[in-house]
């Protein structure tokens, strides 16, 4: 699953930069100030922006699927075991807690 969403990601991030890509041929465009070209670019602006919002869209779902499904493993796994998951907070807070101490030591 944290593959498919690191491949979302990926993705995501591409569209976003096609998009700074197209803005910026915009920018080109406009300084030029050819109508054919400015029609040309706006198309291809609004459909890099409508591509893009939709892959957030998407990301932002899958995220969210994401966020539920791990927070419903972890209530079960905690619910059937109980005592292993106060031993993994009890290790996590005597390691933060000597990390924290190591720190205020230091300054």
């Amino acid at each position: 699953m944290l593959e498919r969403t690191a491949a979302q990601s990926a993705a995501l991030a591409e569209e976003l930069r096609n998009v700074v890509r197209q803005a910026e041929k915009l920018l080109i465009a406009l300084g030029e100030d050819r109508e054919e070209a400015l029609v040309e670019l706006r198309q291809h602006v609004t459909v890099a922006v409508a591509e893009a919002k939709k892959r957030l869209a998407d990301f932002e779902e899958q995220a969210r699927r994401f966020k539920d499904t791990a927070g419903a493993a972890m209530d079960v796994y905690v619910r059937e075991n109980p005592w292993t998951a106060v031993g993994i907070g009890a290790a996590f807070g005597l390691l933060l807690g000597a990390w924290l101490a190591s720190e205020g030591g230091s300054e």
